[in-house]
């Protein structure tokens, strides 16, 4: 009996550090594009990037898409092509008068690229990229994912344990506990 209680035990706290290490760790997920809105925590930060899938015809394409960082002070993008036989680049313009930003040329990415806040209310937003490049015979796809962050700004404090944390650690001390009162008893 006493084997069978130890070895149940055994499996229950491994299944809770399982459970706990699931709940502390989350991935990032990318949120769908939306033309109206600024970036924002919950929407276009690092945990969730915004996607923006572009469908071309084969031949030459040129897009817009619009965005706008607004509390973030970097950009970063990714993007991600299908069946595109040649060149694939998005350039970023400034949404006052449509001018290139200086060192934003056409890239498949960006990685922490410094853009100021323009002041101009979503839809359009500050800027606006350009992809474009030649898509291949039936056609084909992009996916750009796209992020704001603050650049080299000293890192945002450290977030609190929750308290379901917190619970699961006594929790286990008291299992702990438990099994070693079991065995004196025995």
């Amino acid at each position: 009996m006493r084997r069978s209680f130890l070895c149940r035990l055994k499996v229950a706290v491994a299944g809770l550090a399982v459970a706990g290490l699931v709940a502390v760790g989350g991935n990032a997920q990318a949120v769908p594009y939306n033309p109206s809105l600024p970036f924002g925590p919950g929407y276009g930060d690092e945990s969730n990037p915004v996607e923006y899938t572009g469908s071309v015809s084969s031949g030459f394409f040129l897009d817009t898409v619009n965005f706008d960082l607004g509390p973030f002070t970097h950009f970063n993008m990714t993007s991600d092509t299908t069946n595109l036989t040649f060149w694939f680049g998005a350039s970023i313009f400034e949404n006052v008068g449509d001018s290139q930003v200086p060192g934003g040329g056409a890239m498949p990415s960006f990685t922490n690229f410094a853009l100021a806040d323009l002041g101009i209310a979503m839809p359009p937003g500050d800027y606006h990229l350009h992809p474009s490049g030649i898509g291949g015979s039936g056609g084909g796809s992009y996916t750009l994912t796209m992020w704001g962050t603050f650049g080299s700004a000293p890192p945002p404090p450290p977030v609190p344990v929750p308290a379901a944390v917190y619970l699961f650690g006594t929790g286990l001390v008291g299992l702990a506990g438990l099994s070693r009162r079991m065995k004196k008893v025995s």
